[in-house]
């Protein structure tokens, strides 16, 4: 699953848990999330979490409204890196923007061996005339990758691409995949998570790599109970491993 909270706007941590928990994920990639609602929220949830910083939205003298990206799960889970997308920008503009690489393990029960899968978050370039930023991000994030040996089977976050196939074609050449068009190919419109009242835009993805299979992707239908919780509405995807 992958949600952009919009934690700025201070969202009721008990309706997130209760709107993630509805889905039973394994695993929770959140975007727009300050470290003491990530700690909070993976508390309430009974998860652990990796909480990694973007930006401070009032300055270095606030740290605590510090904003970041997060990987909450049940499962253990190691961070294998953070990394920045942007360049030449300070830690005090929403323009900053990063990645986390998360390897998330699997226990099956005595005598058989842990899955592993590594998990890539992200939020690009939320400026909508800046479709090259946004390129050059995913580029970086795959440059990132690759020269760390890390083997990414999903991507997921806010990659405010709507209708910008240059950024998916990005990670295609990666061998990442987005879920919803392998699944639900056609319907104008499908996907949109934004804005969560009445969605017309597809900005949030979920990228799958050649080692899983999309079993199903949804995103909930927009309503006045999700509206209230964040601008954005999740996507959520079962996998299965091949």
């Amino acid at each position: 699953m992958t949600w952009n909270v919009l934690g700025s706007a201070r969202p009721d941590r008990d309706g997130l848990a209760r709107a993630i928990q509805s889905f039973a994920p394994d695993v929770v990639a959140i975007q727009e999330i300050r470290l003491g609602q990530a700690n909070r929220l993976a508390n309430r949830l009974g998860c652990r979490v990796e909480w990694t910083f973007k930006h401070f939205p009032l300055g270095p003298l606030v740290p605590w409204r510090a904003e970041g990206i997060a990987v909450i799960s049940r499962h253990a889970m190691t961070l294998e890196s953070t990394w920045e997308l942007s360049s030449g920008v300070g830690r005090s503009t929403y323009h900053r923007r990063v990645a986390q690489a998360v390897r998330v393990k699997f226990s099956h029960g005595a005598g058989h061996a842990p899955e592993q899968f590594c998990l890539v978050n992200t939020h690009l370039e939320s400026n909508g005339a800046n479709l090259a930023e946004r390129v050059q991000q995913a580029q970086h994030v795959v440059e990132h990758v690759t020269e760390r040996g890390i083997d990414v089977s999903v991507l997921v976050g806010d990659l405010n691409a709507s209708e910008e196939p240059d950024v998916l074609a990005t990670f295609a050449g990666y061998g990442l995949l987005d879920a919803w068009t392998s699944t639900q190919p056609g319907t104008p419109g499908s996907g949109c998570t934004v804005p969560s009242a009445h969605p017309d835009k597809r900005l949030d993805y979920v990228l799958v790599g050649p080692r899983y299979r999309v079993v199903g992707v949804q995103v909930p239908d927009p309503s006045a109970a999700w509206a209230a919780l964040s601008d954005h509405l999740p996507v959520v995807v079962d996998l299965e491993a091949l």
